[in-house]
């Protein structure tokens, strides 16, 4: 049931294209095939084309609806396109040398709720842009603290704590090529 009706919504905007593309393309044909008849007529006498035309049938819509339901598949596409990066926001945390902070825990509190995130490897994390009351990073390698609304701007300073910072050095040792 679901299926035949994505089938006759899909049928329903390919015919609506169609009927769009003939508005525009049937000129066109109608103006090769008068060259053409033009052509031929001067070697024989008499012929000619059929020219391309609305079929006579019976609207079961009016074009207005079709307009309308293309525009409104459109919007939805393209709201589920854009919407994320209008309703969400990208912050970016660092540490006080300046270096991103990989996987940091933060939580991310609002009136549903917390929401517990995770930065990615190069330090950012997607959090809304609206509605929520503050960020709180929840992570043993850094000092723990809480951002109101009104101090979060794109990058946050974090300091670190004993253990973050020995971590880090333990992980750029381990991290570095090979000298030759």
């Amino acid at each position: 049931m679901i299926l035949d009706a994505i089938i006759a919504l899909f049928g329903s905007i390919i015919g609506s294209i169609m009927q769009g593309a003939t508005v525009v393309f049937a000129p066109l044909i109608n103006a090769m095939l008068a060259v053409v008849e033009a052509l031929v007529g001067l070697v024989v006498d008499g012929f000619s084309i059929g020219r391309v035309g609305k079929k006579k049938r019976e609207s079961r819509g009016s074009p207005v609806l079709g307009v309308a339901i293309i525009i409104l598949i459109l919007g939805a596409v393209v709201w589920f396109a854009i919407a994320p990066k209008i309703l969400n926001r990208e912050i970016t945390l660092v540490a006080e040398d300046g270096h991103s902070l990989p996987f940091a825990a933060l939580i991310v509190r609002s009136g549903d709720g917390d929401r517990h995130v995770r930065t990615d490897n190069a330090g950012k994390v997607m959090i809304p842009r609206f509605g929520f009351t503050s960020v709180s990073i929840n992570d043993p390698r850094y000092v723990e603290k809480t951002w109101v609304r009104s101090e979060v701007k794109s990058e946050i300073v974090v300091r670190r704590t004993v253990l973050g910072s020995g971590l880090d050095k333990l992980a750029d040792k381990l991290l570095k090529p090979e000298e030759k």
